[in-house]
């Protein structure tokens, strides 16, 4: 293992959201039905807005929805009620390898970290509910009282948070391993190394070579970056 520093994202990278296609858009039809009543737009359309980046306010805007910080907000709300329920009925659970991988990293004295889109007292909340939270350094989150520019695909959260952990690349290296392009993009664009992680086989089945910025290295399974 020759980094030093190994950042994550939270959700379907070491947190197994059910479906999550379908979960993410039930948040986001719930938080649009609150603060619009226009017609909910179509499926398709709902789909394009996870990969808008820094333009999903034009889509928000153009589905009738005018305070971009209520939408955030009622858009996290709606998200920690589902993940409790969620985790009522114990059908949101850490990855089997979860648990092996930060041991081992924490084991070698390895820097860790999470850098989420989800808001800060979503993050904390997970981390408490599985009882890693003394695994991690630093966590980073979003939430209605942050700037969404922030986000991934922009790399502000993990120089943020590689700044508070006293990263310096000419003596170290840094991995962020994310699951979706916005977690490459975030890692490449903050000049660290960036692994995509699928954990199911079919997903990106076209590869990232249409992608402006490409992973290092691609895996299925966690435990893999134990040997990168």
């Amino acid at each position: 293992m020759n980094y030093t520093y190994y950042l994550f994202d939270l959700d379907n990278c070491l947190l197994n959201i059910p479906n999550p296609s379908e979960y993410f858009d039930k948040v986001l039809v719930e938080a649009i039905k609150k603060l619009t009543l226009k017609h909910l737009p179509e499926r398709k359309e709902r789909n394009m807005f996870w990969f808008s980046g820094e333009k999903y306010v034009d889509f928000l805007k153009k589905w009738g929805v005018s305070n971009i910080k209520n939408f955030w907000m009622h858009f996290d709300e709606v998200d920690y009620e589902l993940r409790k329920r969620l985790l009522d009925k114990k059908e949101l659970n850490l990855y089997d390898d979860v648990m092996e991988v930060l041991n081992q990293l924490r084991s070698k004295e390895k820097k860790l970290a999470i850098i989420s889109n989800a808001a800060n007292y979503i993050v904390e909340f997970i981390v408490n509910q599985f009882n890693i939270d003394h695994y991690f350094d630093e966590t980073f989150g979003l939430g209605h009282d942050k700037d969404q520019e922030i986000a991934k695909p922009s790399p502000c959260g993990i120089l943020n948070v590689l700044l508070k952990m006293n990263f310096n690349p000419n003596d170290n290296k840094a991995l962020m391993v994310g699951d979706s392009r916005l977690d490459i993009y975030a890692a490449k664009r903050a000049n660290i190394f960036a692994c995509l992680i699928k954990r199911e086989p079919t997903k990106y089945p076209d590869g990232c070579k249409d992608w402006d910025y490409k992973p290092d290295f691609t895996i299925n399974y966690l435990y893999e970056i134990l040997n990168i």
